[in-house]
């Protein structure tokens, strides 16, 4: 699967995450739900970790303390206050307030890893931006915005997690990066439930339903679109990588009109053409990376 294709895919699966982890705090506490799913990631993945030396790399001394921050921040902290900041405020809201994770890609992406922010990115990120705003603007009257300002101060971890996962040595795979991801985050997350559970116990409504949904970030959102995450940003400029998967929330209401929770008007139409616009302007501005004869990786057009 190229990058661009890898890309895509993740940013469908990840159109569902506000939705489903909503949904599941119906039933149970949103740091009891995530580590239930977090391990449900791993052991999906288990039967891979365990080829190639890819848990001797996890836990190795050489990259412990790299996947130890990428993992607990994208996969621990980040999932503690993003389960918690859902359950107090809608689906629409947690995803159009995540938009600001494009600004901070850019500054964080120029800062780390001296990618050049062109006119032109910013006129495409500004173009998911305001169509993404277009589509959910409707919802930010309403009165969430404890969760709404929870969400606004974590996206820069994940934005930190991705450089680290940027410079881990060239041989590291998706798989790999995906496994000590969800490993890490497991541990800082377990470790986030076991305080909280000192102060008040976790409330669980166990519930086929519940099974289900905690099967589906473990194997959907957790392992599969993480990897083909990881596939897209090791070989694309992460800063426009990000701002084409944060138009993510206009699909995110198309699908909340499709399960009947959310009806479809002018206003989305016209945000969901906007900000689909400014997501394939830098698609078109995106530059993978390939090996030249040499051995050594190039910078070539993305096709």
């Amino acid at each position: 699967m190229t990058p661009i294709l890898a890309l895509y895919v993740s940013w469908a699966l990840t159109a569902f995450w506000t939705i489903t982890a909503r949904e599941a705090g119906r039933w149970c506490d949103p740091l009891l739900f995530g580590t239930l799913h977090l391990a449900c990631g791993v052991l999906a993945l288990s039967p891979w970790l365990a080829q190639k030396g890819r848990w001797r790399r996890i836990v190795g001394p050489e990259l412990r303390l790299p996947f130890f921050v990428l993992g607990g921040l994208a996969s621990g902290l980040t999932v503690a206050i993003m389960q918690t900041a859902v359950s107090w405020t809608t689906a629409a809201n947690a995803a159009i307030v995540c938009q600001v994770e494009v600004v901070y890609s850019a500054v964080i992406s120029a800062w780390m890893l001296g990618e050049r922010i062109s006119a032109r990115q910013t006129a495409a990120s500004a173009l998911v931006l305001t169509g993404t705003a277009l589509v959910l603007g409707k919802d930010l009257g309403t009165p969430h915005w404890k969760g709404d300002l929870l969400i606004l101060a974590s996206p820069w971890m994940y934005q930190v997690s991705h450089v680290f996962s940027k410079r881990l040595p060239e041989d590291v795979d998706a798989v790999t990066i995906t496994g000590g991801r969800l490993f890490y985050g497991l541990v800082v997350l377990g470790a986030c439930l076991a305080v909280s559970a000192a102060f008040k116990t976790p409330y669980l409504d166990p519930s086929p339903r519940l099974g289900l949904l905690v099967l589906f970030h473990g194997l959907v959102l957790n392992s599969t679109t993480t990897v083909l995450w990881y596939v897209a940003i090791r070989n694309l400029e992460l800063s426009k990588a990000t701002a084409v998967m944060l138009s993510y929330p206009a699909l995110t209401l198309v699908y909340c009109w499709f399960l009947g929770m959310e009806p479809v008007g002018l206003y989305q139409v016209a945000g969901l053409a906007l900000s689909m616009s400014g997501a394939l302007w830098l698609t078109l501005q995106m530059r993978s990376r390939a090996p030249d004869p040499s051995g050594n990786l190039s910078t070539v057009p993305a096709s």
